[in-house]
């Protein structure tokens, strides 16, 4: 869950959605750092920063030829790393690390649009191979077996890490891993759409008409709306409608990707039959307040003018670059049934990108995937894990693709983004995601002792 959701009912009620479910990590969470280039590609940029990590030694053996488990950063800072039950099975090290421009890690601690050039995809897979290479050095170079693990984002770069460095990553889990970069992404509100059409129909109908009861709303007046939301930082601004739009999208669509879409659907149940369209503002207001806090909609992440102002932006502004720069999954409104405003266009959406960053940002998605392969990616041994609810499944692997690029989906009302939601009882995916892991482990193993 990002940071700027956690302020209300969902993080309460929900501490495994929070970093490392909401618990201190253990003392034997070693932190250190490592120094890198700005630019891994480019020599003739000297400049360094401290990239920040974390390992964890609890089941490792350091003596033998206990394998290396590299946790991937992602889109937010890194406080630790624990080695869990995956670590204690297979004796080996836990490594977390923090993903550049994010926390810490933040050359220079600039993100002016001119330094913001040296945070990529590549830049920060780079990073993760110099730390692995370190890793193995510090445990005597025995040529470890490497796993990467990741969820989301870092579930793509999980997958990306053993495209791009088969020589240093063995084995790969990904977990929601957004691996296809789209730029108009509506099918992720049509999955929402499917999702809480289930148990009840209604709930999908509701939202519909939700969403054209705020337009109308909007409509009559905008600054009223904008007040009775708390968003009073997006009256008259340039982007400030869309950043309105935006905010209360994503507030509705994260109900249904952390996996309990029920409190949403409860809520436009709540409202009556035959709700005003002032109810339905009055309603879907109450419940973002109480669901995510009262400044959910004013949060910097979904005001342009904030992140566009790099003495008030931090990470906000990094996603968000490279949303603009390489991975897009822009979502504008679908063009029927939508959950959100009509007024949410591509266009606009690509416009919001040039104003916070400037003209010649826009992001080149075919570019990127042709690296990487997309939703057919070009490597092997990634074990690829979805959910049925979770909308971001559309911009990942849906298939199994081969035996060494397997792929599981997890069904039920509420399985949602990375495991959010699913019951202990649902865990035929996580054990065929655990043999596989086991069996390129040791296929690797045998390879490297040969």
């Amino acid at each position: 869950m990002p940071p700027y959701a956690r302020n209300g009912e969902l993080a309460r009620l929900y501490p495994e959605l929070l970093p490392n479910r909401g618990e201190p990590y253990p003392d034997s969470s070693t932190k250190a750092y490592i120094t890198v280039p700005y630019d891994h590609f480019d020599s003739s940029v000297t400049k360094t920063f401290k990239d920040k990590y974390y390992y964890d030694e609890t089941y490792f053996d350091s003596s033998g030829n206990g394998p290396i488990f590299v946790h991937m950063g992602g889109e937010g800072a890194s406080g630790g790393v624990r080695a869990g039950q995956w670590e204690r099975d297979h004796k080996a090290l836990a490594v977390g690390v923090e993903h550049r421009f994010y926390g810490e890690s933040t050359p220079g601690g600039d993100r002016s649009t001119a330094n913001m050039k040296y945070l990529s995809v590549e830049q920060n897979l780079a990073d993760t191979a110099a730390i692995i290479d370190l890793m193995q050095k510090k445990y005597g170079d025995k040529n470890r077996v490497v796993v990467t693990f990741g969820g989301s984002y870092s579930g793509a770069t999980s997958a990306w890490m053993r495209i791009r460095y088969p020589d240093k990553v063995h084995a790969s889990y990904s977990s929601s891993g957004v691996v296809n970069a789209i730029l108009n992404f509506i099918e992720f509100d049509q999955q929402v759409g499917t999702a809480v059409k289930s148990p009840r129909e209604s709930c999908h109908t509701q939202l519909a008409a939700s969403s054209a009861a705020l337009e109308r709303e909007f409509k009559k007046d905008p600054k009223a709306l904008k007040q009775k939301f708390g968003a009073t930082n997006l009256i008259g601004t340039k982007m400030g409608d869309s950043d309105f739009w935006y905010a209360v999208a994503d507030a509705e669509a994260m109900a249904d990707q952390y996996g309990h879409k029920s409190s949403l659907c409860n809520a436009l149940a709540n409202m009556g039959s035959h709700p005003t369209d002032e109810q339905y503002a009055n309603g879907i207001n109450s419940w973002i307040n109480s669901y995510y806090g009262s400044s959910f909609v004013r949060g910097c992440f979904y005001d342009s003018e904030c992140l566009k102002d790099t003495s008030k932006t931090g990470m906000d502004r990094s996603w968000r670059w490279q949303k603009c720069t390489e991975l897009a999954y822009l979502q504008p409104a679908p063009p029927t049934d939508s959950m959100r405003a009509y007024a949410l266009t591509l266009e606009v959406l690509v416009e919001q990108c040039k104003y916070v960053f400037g003209d010649d940002i826009v992001p080149d998605v075919d570019t990127f995937n042709k690296k990487f392969g997309g939703d057919n990616p070009k490597g092997s041994k990634i074990v690829f894990m979805n959910y049925s609810d979770d909308p971001w499944q559309r911009a990942s692997v849906n298939r199994t693709i081969s035996k060494d690029l397997p792929w599981c989906m997890t069904t039920c009302d509420g399985c949602g983004h990375c495991g959010s939601g699913v019951p202990s009882s649902l865990h035929k995916c996580a054990d065929e995601a655990r043999q596989h892991i086991s069996t390129w482990i040791a296929e690797a193993s045998h390879a490297t002792t040969a």
